[in-house]
């Protein structure tokens, strides 16, 4: 690349003289210059509009070579992205989950799966007819997982979400069903890719486009328009937290558009209090109105039969969310207090989030010079991630030990030294 880009930088009188270091420094948080950027575009066939329009890297999304394969929304483009899915999960990482799918892909696949029919196909599979039984025992293994994930964070849950995709597709491609049957099985696929997307997050910090869609695909085949606004929801999460902020703010709009008023209170609650999380990102203020919204409808949650992967959802997560935002936004004395609300709410199931929660109290806290507090806050939040397997609750805890080199007080001494133990691995 280096080598074609010296090339046309003579061609179109702009030499530059970069070589495979500097490649390797762009892919590593080096920006390179306008110029330069235009000529990666003009390398790589992107329009050179898009290079002003977006920021590095978002704009190389628009690379064709990096485009996700086009699949029509039917049974059949969702078999096959199914199909990559699992033979990829067996190796753990897919070039499909390393696609990125931003600005206008990102606009037309969330329009797509708003409209598509799911109906428009019939059965793809031949084979032996399974039954009641088989479809309820991958859905028992996609609900343990989901609360395995609450207690153990996405190290628990990879693995086993690799395997049951795998399963979900070899019955889908080799057996025949009832309707009733696929729709589940094709929720259940759904389900498991989302618990995937969401454990590479959790893990790694990565967000995995490609296995999102797929995710999103199986939902619509599986004409379950509240399950793809859950993918949407963990989606714009995923999103949002590696700095896609606008597409997350997207991601979240179309899930709230897809269910608003054919859902429950609960679920319409967890999108609005996602999409006031993507909102503050941006610190668009409308985030709060979100969050007020959020709790109007979780009061009016009890008596209604929620789809079974909302459970999760309560007063708490609100409230979380809201402290966050406040610490997003620099009101660090508020957002300690809600935090301190928030935390004293969760069960003792939801261990990760609680963790998560309290290195951000922590953090608020030592933004108001109470490091005393802030050190023992983030030793409980260190006493929860000894025990899962969780990269979004032990980096944070990391930097936090690392903001401690600078203050002399014992207590900030005394957590460095176990955190620089604890979160070496």
């Amino acid at each position: 690349m280096a080598r074609q880009l010296r090339a046309l930088g003579v061609e179109r009188g702009h030499p530059i003289y970069t070589r495979r270091d500097g490649v390797w420094y762009w892919e590593h948080d080096r920006i390179p210059d306008g110029p330069t950027q235009l000529l990666i575009a003009d390398l790589l066939g992107i329009p050179p509009n898009l290079v002003d329009e977006r920021p590095w890297p978002e704009w190389l999304s628009e690379d064709p070579a990096q485009r996700p394969t086009p699949r029509p929304w039917t049974v059949l483009g969702a078999t096959e992205a199914l199909a990559d899915l699992a033979k990829g999960a067996a190796m753990d990482v897919t070039r499909r989950e390393l696609v990125l799918i931003t600005g206008s892909t990102l606009t037309a696949s969330l329009l797509a799966w708003l409209t598509a029919d799911p109906a428009a196909a019939g059965q793809l599979t031949t084979g032996q007819r399974i039954g009641e039984g088989a479809v309820a025992k991958v859905e028992a293994m996609a609900r343990r997982l989901r609360q395995a994930d609450d207690a153990d964070g996405g190290g628990t849950v990879l693995a086993d979400a690799s395997s049951g995709l795998l399963l979900v597709e070899r019955l889908i491609r080799t057996r025949t069903y009832s309707d009733q049957h696929r729709s589940r099985l094709y929720a259940a696929a759904s389900d498991l890719a989302r618990q995937r997307a969401a454990a590479l997050f959790d893990l790694r910090g990565e967000c995995a486009d490609g296995t999102y869609d797929t995710a999103l695909r199986t939902s619509q085949v599986a004409g379950d328009s509240a399950l793809g606004a859950n993918v949407l929801s963990f989606w714009s999460m995923s999103a949002y937290n590696t700095g896609r902020l606008h597409d997350a703010v997207a991601m979240a709009n179309t899930a709230l558009a897809s269910v608003r008023g054919r859902t429950t209170p609960r679920v319409e609650a967890q999108l609005t209090t996602r999409r006031g999380r993507a909102r503050a990102h941006l610190g668009d203020p409308r985030c709060w109105a979100d969050f007020d919204r959020a709790e109007e409808l979780l009061d009016r949650a009890a008596g209604h039969e929620d789809p079974a992967w909302v459970y999760w959802f309560d007063q708490a997560e609100i409230m979380g969310a809201r402290a966050s935002s406040h610490r997003d936004l620099g009101q660090h004395d508020r957002a300690e207090a809600v935090f301190v609300q928030a935390n004293a709410q969760f069960s003792t199931t939801t261990v990760r989030t609680h963790a998560l929660y309290l290195s951000r109290q922590a953090d608020a806290q030592l933004e108001q010079g109470k490091v005393d507090q802030a050190c023992a806050t983030a030793s409980a939040a260190l006493d929860l991630t000894e025990t899962i397997s969780s990269h979004r609750t032990r980096g944070p805890l990391r930097d936090f030990a690392q903001r401690l080199i600078s203050y002399s007080q014992p207590c900030a001494r005394d957590f460095y030294e176990r955190a620089r133990l604890s979160l070496a691995s």
